[in-house]
């Protein structure tokens, strides 16, 4: 039955277009034929301000997943990409020993540079498809973070 109410919200979510929902939008769900409970009965979710906020988190989780799945091998790859490199100037820079400072320093400001690009509040990027550029080189720096921290891991053991 919990199979059949997910496929009945990600029905009715799509029917609905493209409005935004937001978790505390408590508005009324507009009443059709269509949306009745698929038993019949007629009672949904929706009847009380509790089921509304939870159709609406649905709703948005449903929306979040499902533009997080867009571009999701290139993601991964530049997650594993950026691991890569955390993991080749761990190894490679820091043999010798002399490089260590420079290469943190470096590495600092490129992970704070594009976050500030990346987090900025006003986006005062001109186009689009620079705003994905930028959203992409995000996903390398959680990979060059995530391979430093794995890395700090096994130096401490």
């Amino acid at each position: 039955m919990e199979k059949i109410n997910e496929i009945h919200l990600w029905s009715w979510t799509r029917r609905r277009g493209s409005r935004i929902a937001f978790a505390l939008d408590t508005g009324s769900i507009p009443s059709s034929d269509d949306q009745d409970g698929l038993n019949g009965d007629g009672r949904d979710l929706g009847g009380t301000r509790l089921g509304r906020i939870v159709g609406a988190g649905g709703r948005q989780f449903l929306g979040k997943l499902n533009s997080a799945r867009k571009n999701f091998p290139m993601k991964v790859f530049l997650l594993l990409l950026g691991f890569y490199t955390a993991n080749a100037l761990a190894t490679i820079l820091g043999q010798t020993g002399d490089w260590d400072v420079l290469v943190a320093g470096v590495v600092v400001a490129a992970i704070e540079g594009i976050g500030m690009l990346m987090y900025k509040k006003p986006p005062s990027l001109p186009s689009r498809r620079l705003q994905s550029l930028i959203s992409m080189v995000n996903y390398w720096k959680a990979g060059v973070i995530l391979g430093l921290f794995v890395d700090a891991f096994k130096l401490g053991s």
